[in-house]
């Protein structure tokens, strides 16, 4: 609990880490803007307010890759500088330094999210005016979307804090692992199309982020939304555990 405590201290604590939350609101309040001016019409459907308060329709919210490279360039300042040596002498648990990051993540990210979709909803209102339905939020599916984008960005950062922690908070890892959901990932699906035979192509949809997107998702082919859920999740964990292993391994 000392670790939980101190990481919790240190997020509250540095001005950077408020600073990247209101960039944060800003870029997922700017893409809902451009999003609702685009519509044309004011959404009546439940899935189609909770795909905009999400500013992710038919696609991964702009909130995912953006959170990941905040995460992961998190750890460069505490890994590079003076700050690690200090942190192992008062807490020499290295696991349980790092599941102390890991919770202050979480705990973060959640914040985040519920922050993102409450900034979304009064841009959307903005746009719309009083004429926005936001009681089509709590319709179904729309408690389910917004479930799943919570979820959502907290797995994935979570997932950006195991690739600072490999990397060192590299910036270029940081970003070149963000583009995997805004683009990386169709160039490999074409690959996998391109040399696998037909009968194996559904390998597609378990590409990490495509079968996250699937929680988001009210209709289309692809992955139930729990499953696409449990494909991250599990991807999620995997990497975290290497980012463990490395991190109790790694000299101070």
């Amino acid at each position: 609990m000392s670790a939980i405590g101190y990481e919790l201290a240190r997020v509250r604590s540095l001005r950077a880490t408020w600073w990247g939350a209101l960039a944060l609101l800003a870029l997922t309040a700017g893409a809902t803007w451009v999003a609702a001016r685009q519509a044309g019409s004011i959404p009546i459907g439940s899935g189609e307010v909770a795909h905009l308060l999400t500013a992710g329709p038919g696609r991964t919210p702009v909130l995912i890759p953006a959170v990941m490279v905040a995460a992961a360039l998190a750890c460069a300042r505490e890994q590079r500088r003076e700050a690690m040596p200090t942190l192992l002498l008062a807490l020499p648990r290295r696991n349980g330094v790092f599941f102390a990051k890991i919770v202050g993540t979480a705990l973060f990210a959640t914040l985040v999210a519920v922050l993102a979709v409450l900034a979304n909803a009064g841009v959307a209102r903005a746009v719309f005016g009083s004429t926005f339905p936001d009681t089509a939020a709590i319709e179904v599916p729309a408690p389910r979307i917004l479930a799943g984008f919570v979820a959502y960005v907290l797995l994935a950062a979570v997932l950006g804090l195991a690739i600072g922690t490999l990397s060192r908070g590299a910036p270029l890892v940081a970003f070149a692992a963000a583009m995997l959901p805004v683009g990386g990932e169709r160039l490999i699906a074409a690959a996998i199309r391109a040399g696998v035979p037909q009968a194996n192509q559904d390998l597609v949809r378990y590409l990490p982020f495509r079968a996250a997107d699937r929680m988001l998702a009210v209709s289309g082919d692809g992955l139930a939304p729990i499953m696409g859920a449990a494909v991250f999740a599990g991807f999620t964990l995997v990497v975290t555990v290497l980012a463990m292993i490395t991190f109790a391994r790694r000299r101070a």
